[in-house]
């Protein structure tokens, strides 16, 4: 006979593990600019992947310009304005491998954090809450306005000229 009780908890440890590569996914889209190139020399690597599948499509570019700007930081608007159309399964693979880097980073992080730290009782979890987390949150309500406040830094809807 074959034992089938695990079955249950292979689940269980499967839907938690689906749950953190979910949440670290849409952390990874809402807080660290999904598959948007952040760091410059990997910027500067996906523009040269640019004129290199330009060039292996035959798609002409100023290459002279392009470099100008590069330099100017202005190369949404280049890329825009001479509609450089590629294939789209190779433009869209250095975006997608970049949301899955930012991802797989994620995971990595929130698995190491989750092993180094020892589980907390329920009890002790909301003892932490009421006694230090809310006090420290409704002090935080109050300071950061004050010190906007103070700063002269509140937004306004005044237009200055």
């Amino acid at each position: 006979m074959t034992e089938h009780a695990a079955v249950i908890f292979v689940f269980f440890f499967l839907a938690e593990y689906a749950s953190i590569v979910l949440i670290c996914i849409l952390t990874s889209i809402l807080f660290l600019g999904g598959y948007l190139v952040t760091i410059m020399p990997i910027y500067y690597i996906m523009y040269t992947y640019e004129i290199l599948s330009a060039i292996v499509f035959n798609v002409s570019i100023n290459i002279s310009q392009f470099i100008n700007e590069i330099l100017n930081s202005n190369l949404d608007h280049y890329i825009y304005k001479n509609e450089i159309n590629l294939n789209p399964l190779l433009s869209g693979l250095f975006p997608s491998i970049v949301l899955g880097l930012k991802s797989c980073l994620m995971i990595f992080v929130f698995i190491w954090a989750r092993a180094s730290f020892p589980r907390i009782r329920f009890d002790q979890l909301m003892s932490l809450c009421w006694t230090v987390l809310l006090p420290l949150v409704i002090s935080f309500i109050i300071i950061v306005p004050c010190i906007l406040y103070t700063v002269e830094m509140l937004p306004s809807n005044e237009i200055l000229f």
